[in-house]
């Protein structure tokens, strides 16, 4: 069976979902996707290679955010059909 042949599936919705904080690098000021950091940590940069220590965010307010989006399924369009 071909890609063509196949029968159009329903649109999944999501199970889950993360919070990606965006850090600028100080060197090159490349904005820097982290996945939320809940400890301070150093980070390299994924363009010049140089690292540097990047402030944490408060883990209540993250849980807070999943809490308001259940965990994600709460956060699709209500307005799609």
């Amino acid at each position: 069976m071909s890609q063509n042949d196949r029968k159009p599936i329903t649109p999944v919705a999501p199970i889950g979902m993360e919070v990606i904080f965006l850090y600028e690098c100080p060197y090159c000021l490349r904005k820097l996707p982290v996945l939320a950091p809940k400890s301070p940590a150093m980070i390299h940069c994924e363009a010049c290679g140089n690292p540097f220590p990047i402030l944490p965010v408060e883990g209540r307010a993250i849980d807070f955010i999943k809490l308001v989006c259940a965990g994600g399924p709460a956060a699709v369009d209500p307005t799609y059909t």
